[in-house]
């Protein structure tokens, strides 16, 4: 099994790289790492100088020394608002404010000192101070969003509604994978989300995050390109996100907000779409949704202070927001206007969530801090009967009641319980050194209304019945569950030295993930009990050793009983791990070479402890460049490039690699207990059979995945440019062009093995068939495979043209375009237009035609899926412009919006292989095919342009300090603008009656009433 501990020599290994690449003459370079700020700046006089930075809220301080040149830089500084004040002769001889964001640098520079005062008194030294409107401290391609901008904006309270705000984000195209975004044409299990340097990622799938309360974010950052070698594990984007922290200021307040049902829009209906092939149904109503909706109430609380003035602060914020709502949950049976027992359904959630921030700092060079997440998603559900005779639920209650917690890795609510540790020590003025480990635990429960798990089913019927017993069936629940114990754990670990010599600000690293999760379903109570009865009680039962009239009981009639067993609870675990090194070379004043080299190791083990995917040392160089034209921060040009992995996520061995349970034992009896309906008196006739071979063991680990199998990675280019026009209007455009080189997918087809079997004289006659195995489509892969033959696995080489599969292909451009109005005069406003493309012939590990597992698409299944597969992509939005900003209209009051409009998807037509193409096991309608002629990818047109437009409005009332009443309406105009079709046109041979049915509209219109209270 694998080592969990980071080694000794992992940390002296890392230390070396740094100081082995330490070279260079006096100069200014800098570093910022995912979850701190960097301060830097010139003092035009530096001789006698002290450059001393405080942290307005905490009081703490650290000073440096400006070097010959006057240059300073301070690395890894927490973000926040800080003094930076200039001593010489223990006097203050210049001050300003500067605000630290995450990931980014705050410069502060000090002009020539003037003199000023009467002559023959003492001189007062006022020196001119500048701030740059303009960051060219880093090559990244991102966004920074602060607690402040995200009060004031009419926003969603979750990171995936910010990460919207982004230029080149866009909507996920699979309601399976819940709301996570797909961004600069990624897929949507390829982000990185953080909080405080440690990984939220939703640690089954990939998809999604957890959450913290809304109000705890202090900076939130979204990368959508260029990012550095510290960053990894993403194709797509990079979230960080860092929270509050506690100050001297002693601070608590709360708030309350609801989201009322009676002010939302009402919701569409869905029709059955005009055919013209389907008479019975063409545009006859399919749901009726006009009475669906929710209310949601949130209330939050928050306090911070310091627990030792200048050394112990705490911060701590907790939310709970509850969702009271109903719709309709079936569609017309049949066409017929009955009562669906099944038909509505009722659901209450609870969502609780809290952070706890606690900060100690030793000394002012040594600080420690503490971080405790916890979000959790309760869910209870009730189905009731809906008549569509009269479109009205009853109170007849049905048979769907149920408590789901964090149910089965969802994105939308995967949860988390998060404990995180930090160290951050300032050894010296040019050498720092960050620590991190952390855990995190999420749990996965769902439970039938009822529900008693130690109470086994029970199955028969009035043939399989003994007359005159009793059978009853006190489980209420049938078929399988969530197992009870299934979760996933996480412990990470990461050491980052920074060391600043000359020119050079030189960054490295490692880090190592360890996941485990237990996932799977069983049945319900553990097990069933089925009934039977066979003719001729005289006969072998297939799988038994014993006839039912050698049994006892009613054996000697035929009667006996089965004890089923169905499980497929698996334990996969991961390691991912990397080392990096970065150095922040500054060639010039005005020229900063950002170089990278990154290394990565993915390894992915069975619920045995066998590795089944390992992928080593996978070597990702990165690359960027940032030249201050004019030397004074106002115009800025930027370029990078880079390689990028991606890991497979651990649902993947759940589904490829686990162990699989389906017995039945079978037992003569002589009663049936009426309380349980188990049967008493057993005779066992047969031991546990299983008809394939299903005794709980895993598949070998070796027929899981090709030999040598390659990481998903990507590379990356960008260039662009900032431009300062004056203090008051920023703009700037840039290109990012992104190209998929290797993925992982499962294939299933069977067809190049046997065609290899008979090339080579193997004989299959006691195959049972190929069960799928991951490869590298469009290369060639060598499999491991047993053909039941005695001989045992052997290896098989197949090439890319047997296989058939195509190289995957998803290339994206994109010009970003910006303008923006730093807040000034009252006021914050930014445009962005984006015209992108995203073309291909699949979408990453995401699919969203076929939906799915994540890694496991539909897509390389067969080759015949990816005939005409090549098009536009579903991701593919061709002109996106957005908008937002708040005004302050009058000291009491501000205004703010969010408009969004994004040019529609392509659509598809998905049919049959045409008769010549059609083989055994063919998918049906599911290939790119309509009416037997190719229909390409993206074909078919486009759906309509997406427009939303968000507004607010703020009350503060000067009269009641620390009082703010908002008001925020979403989609204001109410457009439920259509996101999604069904694609599929054909079914067995007929034209669907569901072709192009609407699947998916924007949300109708919502108001959220919030009044917030800050002492």
């Amino acid at each position: 099994m694998h080592s969990t501990r980071l080694k000794l020599r992992d940390i002296s290994r890392a230390a070396a790289i740094v100081i082995a690449l330490a070279a260079g003459v006096p100069g200014q370079a800098w570093a910022q790492s995912n979850a701190t700020s960097t301060i830097f700046g010139e003092v035009s006089a530096p001789a006698g100088a002290t450059v001393v930075l405080e942290n307005l809220a905490t009081g703490v301080q650290r000073s440096l020394t400006p070097d010959t040149s006057g240059r300073y830089v301070a690395n890894s500084m927490p973000p926040g608002r800080y003094a930076v004040r200039v001593l010489r002769a223990g006097s203050v001889e210049a001050s300003q404010e500067v605000e630290a964001l995450i990931g980014a640098g705050a410069e502060a520079n000090f002009g020539p000192a003037s003199a000023a005062g009467p002559v023959g008194q003492e001189q007062t030294v006022v020196v001119k101070a500048s701030r740059n409107p303009i960051d060219v401290s880093n090559t990244n391609n991102g966004v920074i969003f602060t607690a402040k901008e995200l009060k004031a904006l009419p926003v969603g309270n979750d990171v995936a509604s910010i990460v919207q705000l982004t230029p080149g984000v866009a909507r996920g195209t699979n309601s399976v994978y819940g709301n996570a975004p797909s961004i600069g044409g990624s897929g949507q299990s390829e982000n990185a989300f953080y909080v405080n340097g440690f990984p939220i990622t939703n640690l089954l799938t990939q998809v999604g995050a957890s959450e913290l309360p809304f109000g705890a974010i202090s900076n939130l950052q979204v990368l959508s390109g260029g990012y550095g070698s510290e960053f990894g594990r993403s194709t797509g984007g990079v979230i960080n996100i860092t929270t509050k922290s506690g100050g001297n200021k002693v601070e608590f307040g709360g708030k309350v907000s609801i989201i009322p049902r009676s002010l939302k829009g009402t919701t569409e209906n869905r029709y059955y779409p005009n055919t013209g092939a389907n008479p019975e149904t063409d545009g006859t109503l399919k749901y009726w949704n006009r009475d669906n909706g929710s209310t949601s109430k949130v209330v939050g609380l928050y306090g911070s202070g310091p627990l030792i003035k200048n050394k112990l602060f705490a911060f701590v914020a907790l939310e709970q927001t509850r969702t009271d709502g109903g719709a309709v949950a079936g569609a017309r049976d049949d066409l017929v206007d009955k009562v669906l027992p099944n038909g509505w359904r009722e659901s209450k959630s609870k969502v609780d969530r809290m952070m706890a921030k606690l900060d100690y700092n030793l000394t002012d060079d040594h600080h420690f801090e503490y971080t405790k997440l916890y979000d959790r998603t309760t869910t209870d559900s009730q189905s009731y009967g809906f008549d569509y005779a009269t479109l009205k639920r009853n109170n007849v209650p049905g048979g769907g009641s149920e408590t789901t917690i964090n149910c089965c890795g969802s994105s939308a609510a995967p949860g988390a319980n998060v404990d995180i540790f930090k160290y951050t020590g300032y050894l010296t003025d040019n050498l720092t050194v960050t620590a991190m480990m952390g855990q995190s635990r999420t749990s996965h429960r769902r439970t039938p209304e009822g529900y008693n798990p130690l109470l086994a089913q029970t199955s028969s019927n009035e043939s399989t019945q003994v007359p005159g017993l009793t059978y009853t069936n006190p489980q209420t629940v049938t078929g399988t569950l969530v197992d009870p114990s299934s979760e996933d754990r996480q412990k990470a670990k990461r050491l980052d030295l920074e060391y600043k010599l000359g020119k050079h600000s030189l960054r490295g690293g490692i880090d190592r993930i360890d996941v485990e999760s237990k996932v799977g379903l069983s049945l319900a109570g553990g097990y069933r009990w089925k009934y039977q009865k066979v003719k001729d009680a005289t006969l072998l039962i297939n799988g038994a050793f014993e006839t039912p009239a050698q049994g006892n009981g009613y054996g000697k009639d035929g009667y006996y009983v089965s004890k089923e067993l169905n499980a497929n609870l698996a334990r996969p675990t991961s390691v991912q791990s990397a080392q990096y090194i970065q150095d922040h070379y500054q060639v010039t004043e005005r020229v900063l070479l950002d170089l990278g080299l990154r290394r990565e190791q993915f390894t992915n083990y069975s619920t045995d402890g066998v590795a089944f995917i390992s992928q080593r040392n996978m070597i990702a160089p990165r690359v960027g460049a940032t030249w201050d034209y004019l030397g004074d921060g106002t115009l800025k040009f930027f370029a990078n490039g880079g390689r990028y992995h991606l890991p497979v996520p651990s649902n993947l061995s759940s589904n490829m690699a686990s162990p699989f349970l389906a017995t039945s034992e079978m037992f003569t009896y002589t009663g049936v207990d009426p309380v349980t309906g188990a049967p008493t008196g057993l005779h066992a006739i047969s031991k546990p059979y299983s008809a394939n071979n299903a005794y709980g063991q895993s598949r070998d680990a070796r027929e899981v995945t090709a030999v040598g199998l390659k990481p998903l990675s990507q590379d990356e280019f960008s260039l662009g440019f900032e431009r300062a026009l004056s203090k008051k209007l920023v703009v700037g455009a840039s290109f990012l062009y992104r190209k998929l080189n290797d993925t992982n997918d499962d294939t299933c087809d069977e067809r190049p093995l046997q065609a290899w079997a008979t090339r080579n004289g193997v004989d299959t006659g006691k195959w049972s068939g190929f069960q799928c195995a991951i490869i590298n489509p469009g290369r060639d892969n060598s499999l491991m495979v047993d053909f039941d033959d005695g001989k045992g696995l052997r290896r098989v080489d197949i090439s890319a043209a047997e296989w058939g599969n195509p190289l995957p292909s998803r290339t994206y451009r994109a010009l970003n375009m910006f303008i923006e109005h730093p807040y000034t005069n009252g006021w914050y406003g930014k445009l962005t237009y984006t015209l992108s493309g995203l073309k291909g012939n699949m979408e990453g590990q995401t699919d969203s035609i076929g939906g799915g597992d994540v890694g496991l698409t539909v897509s390389d299944d067969h080759k015949e899926l990816m005939y005409n597969a090549y098009g536009y992509l579903p991701g593919d939005h061709r002109h996106a412009f957005k908008a937002y900003g708040f005004m302050q209209v009058i000291p009491d009051v501000m205004v703010g919006a969010n408009l969004s409009l994004t040019s529609g998807a392509p659509r598809n037509c998905i049919g049959a292989l045409p008769d010549e193409l059609k083989f055994e096991n063919n998918y049906g309608d599911s290939y790119f095919y309509c009416n037997g002629k190719p229909a390409p990818r993206g074909s078919q047109g486009r759906l309509p342009w997406q427009a939303q437009l968000d507004m607010n409005v703020a009350y503060t009332p000067s009269a009641i300090k620390g009082l703010s009443l908002k008001v925020d309406v979403f989609n204001v105009f109410n457009s439920q603008t259509v996101t999604r079709y069904t694609e599929t046109r054909e079914d067995h041979g007929a034209i669907s009656r569901n072709y192009l049915q609407v699947d998916g509209r924007t949300a109708p219109r919502s108001v959220r009433f919030t009044a917030e209270y800050t002492y």
